[in-house]
């Protein structure tokens, strides 16, 4: 059972860490500046190929981009020492083709640099490479995504939803019992035993629903309600309301890790059951990934110890004695759901 968590959270995990494509980032490419109309009109037609061969996504207006390459073709200045300007030497480039990234919002300038030629077919092979020196200073994560990103830690209202597995420990006290220890006897005849075992362990399926309030960045409750299909001698359905009290730690944009200290009351208990704790107390962690902007997949572990002790009613018939078993109930709890956020609290 444990395999399959891992296994589940494992697949959540990297679902959850798909990072955006090429094809998300939107690029547009001016009309070139300066030069001929035919060098122009290559340099545009070169650069948008280009581009899209490299798997961007050219778009037609500036407004829908993200980012623009604004290419000019200039004349080969040579400056002197003196201060003066003159033409290129023979042999040297004839012109310089400009290229400027710049990020749409904010209309900031990210990089330029110059690239010299004479003829604008030598440039055929260097384009690409011009394309990748500029893009590789992109984030491939757009800006307002990044933001976008961690709304779903970052909700004011949950709702969770979990399959569970508890463990339940059930280690017998010596409340109740005669002087041979863990044993039944005999009404009739008390040096007559029944060996009993000193520990009932008892994993049986869970289901668990919950309202999660998350009222600080670092701190969270959550109210939940948790049905148990069983104890170690019934299948009886045990429900219970659950408060935990969560400190979200939130070290990446694609994970969070939520210790938290919890509270159980539980509302209903088998028939043989006569006497049942009224409260248990614990704590766990729970580790969370992204699942889209709204929520995130979590596996859960938890540990819960019951205050108090739970009487179980002895039904064998030929050893009666005692009336009722006690025992300490801890329970192991593993879980794998997820919760999905309403509101965004703030934005990072």
């Amino acid at each position: 059972m444990k395999k399959i968590f891992i296994v589940l959270f494992f697949c959540a995990a990297v679902f959850s860490h798909a990072q955006q494509s090429r094809e998300d980032m939107l690029i547009f490419i001016p009309t070139p500046t300066g030069g001929t109309t035919e060098e122009q009109n290559f340099f545009h037609a070169q650069f948008e190929m280009e581009t899209t061969a490299a798997g961007y996504t050219v778009t037609d207006t500036r407004k829908d981009a993200d980012y623009l390459i604004e290419l000019a073709v200039n004349d080969n200045v040579i400056y002197y020492d003196d201060g003066t300007t003159g033409p290129p030497e023979e042999n040297d480039p004839k012109k310089i083709l400009e290229l400027r990234l710049v990020r749409s919002e904010g209309d900031v300038e990210i990089v330029s640099f110059e690239w010299p030629f004479t003829e604008k077919e030598e440039m055929l092979d260097y384009d690409l490479f011009l394309l990748y020196q500029a893009m590789a200073n992109v984030p491939m994560t757009k800006l307002h995504d990044l933001v976008e990103t961690q709304y779903w830690r970052n909700k004011w209202l949950y709702l969770r939803a979990s399959f569970d597995y508890p463990i339940q420990f059930y280690l017998l006290k010596s409340k109740g019992l005669g002087p041979h220890g863990p044993a039944l006897w005999k009404e009739s005849d008390e040096d007559e035993t029944f060996p009993i075992s000193g520990l009932e362990i008892n994993p049986l399926p869970a289901a668990t629903v919950g309202l999660e309030f998350q009222f600080l960045y670092w701190m969270s409750a959550e109210f939940g309600f948790t049905l148990n299909f069983g104890d170690a001698w019934t299948n009886a359905l045990i429900p219970a309301i659950q408060i935990e009290l969560k400190f979200p730690i939130k070290p990446s944009i694609h994970f969070m890790i939520e210790p938290y200290a919890m509270a159980s009351f539980p509302m209903n208990t088998s028939d043989l059951v006569v006497e049942f704790p009224t409260v248990g107390v614990g704590g766990g962690v729970q580790l969370g990934v992204k699942g889209g902007n709204m929520g995130a997949f979590f596996v859960d572990v938890n540990f819960l110890y019951n205050i108090g002790s739970v009487g179980i009613r002895n039904t064998n018939k030929d050893y009666t004695n005692p009336a009722a078993l006690y025992y300490d109930r801890f329970v192991l709890g593993l879980g794998i759901g997820y919760k999905v956020g309403f509101f965004d609290r703030i934005k990072e």
